[in-house]
């Protein structure tokens, strides 16, 4: 396998892997108002499942997708172009190293947010912290983290992403387009649940 073809493999993979947790969390984000709302009854269990899961697996996604270890995510794509700058037969080489050295700072810019993420993850929800057992209240102390900062990180990663996908002559991911469509996917649901409500009372 050719360093292009290493590269395009590896940017399918965060590729996916963006677009299935943005999906999960677009799920949540429409919930949101829902969960939130003084009409919301507690009989709502496919609701509340779909939207603590959606939110856990956003986090869990996001924390993958930023790890440090020696793992597949957007630090590691960034040093593999950095390393393999040969294959962007389009692009001149030093725009290559500048253009990866200006994402790795606007990775740092996301560490406080991932150091929160991570802190759930593993107090919370990948791991179960013994404070669950010896002093629940400690986790529910633990401050939340912002669902909207998560989101503008992945239009970031995003970004990132289609930077490198477009060097090499790939399609570009456009998370926006599923956004639009995952709310009029909602608003159809929205009005299933309510047509349904009138009919057994």
């Amino acid at each position: 396998m050719n360093q292009p073809e290493k590269l395009q493999n590896l940017l399918d993979h965060l590729t996916d892997l963006l677009f299935r947790t943005w999906s999960a969390f677009l799920v949540a984000k429409n919930l949101d108002p829902i969960i939130d709302s003084n009409d919301f009854t507690q009989e709502r269990y496919f609701l509340v499942a779909a939207h603590v899961s959606c939110v856990e697996s956003a986090l869990l996604g996001f924390s993958m997708l930023m790890s440090k270890k020696d793992e597949v995510n957007v630090r590691y794509l960034l040093d593999m172009c950095n390393k393999e700058s040969s294959a962007f037969t389009r692009v001149n080489q030093a725009n290559v190293s500048s253009e990866v050295q200006k994402h790795q700072q606007q990775l740092a810019k996301l560490e406080p947010l991932v150091q929160q993420v991570k802190m759930w993850r593993d107090k919370a929800i990948a791991h179960l912290d013994r404070k669950h057992i010896n002093g629940p209240s400690a986790i529910a102390k633990m401050q939340p983290v912002e669902m909207e900062e998560v989101g503008e990180g992945f239009i970031l990663l995003q970004d990132i992403i289609n930077v490198y996908r477009e060097w090499l002559g790939m399609g570009l991911l456009r998370l926006k387009v599923a956004e639009s469509k995952m709310a009029d996917e909602w608003e159809y649901l929205a009005e299933l649940i309510k047509r349904n409500d009138k009919q057994n009372q």
